[in-house]
């Protein structure tokens, strides 16, 4: 059987709409505040929301050792319990063009994957650590149409 390997097919920012920023901030700060909090809140928003990525990958020669949630960046000074993983995974037909099952299922059992997934406070310049040991990755860019149409991003708290 030949190598397990993860190949980073993109890694695209987030695109941060008026309405998103407002979701998102909802969401997260609901209870009264002052100005001042107001706006130290509204910064740590958008610093969260303009960190996000979602990342492609194709995932060939796949075995039981593959597992998103073991998609990470390692974080210095973080313990590893801490790093932010991949989530909100969505599992892609071989090109990319349509959901291949319902997000939120479990990948299909066997054979290769296309896979898309969104991560928190990026870190360009790290690999992203995967089942099958550390990848290189491409800069970020602009998200494609058709992965914000699959893939669209929920704000979460």
């Amino acid at each position: 059987m030949s190598k397990s390997q993860v190949e980073v097919l993109g890694v695209y920012r987030l695109p941060v709409t008026k309405e998103l920023f407002r979701k998102q901030f909802e969401t997260l700060y609901e209870h009264p505040m002052s100005k001042q909090q107001r706006a130290e809140a509204q910064r740590r928003c958008w610093e969260q929301l303009s960190s996000i990525v979602l990342v492609e990958v194709t995932v060939r020669n796949r075995d039981d050792r593959f597992d998103v949630s073991h998609f990470t960046q390692p974080q210095e000074g973080v313990p590893e319990a801490n790093w932010q993983v991949a989530w909100a995974e969505a599992y892609l037909t071989p090109d990319g063009e349509a959901l291949l099952v319902e997000r939120g299922s479990d990948p299909p059992k066997s054979g290769d994957l296309r896979v898309a997934f969104f991560m928190h406070f990026w870190q360009p310049e790290k690999p992203l650590r995967t089942s099958y040991g550390d990848v290189t990755c491409p800069i970020v860019q602009e998200m494609p149409e058709r992965l914000a149409r699959l893939v669209p991003y929920e704000p979460v708290d």
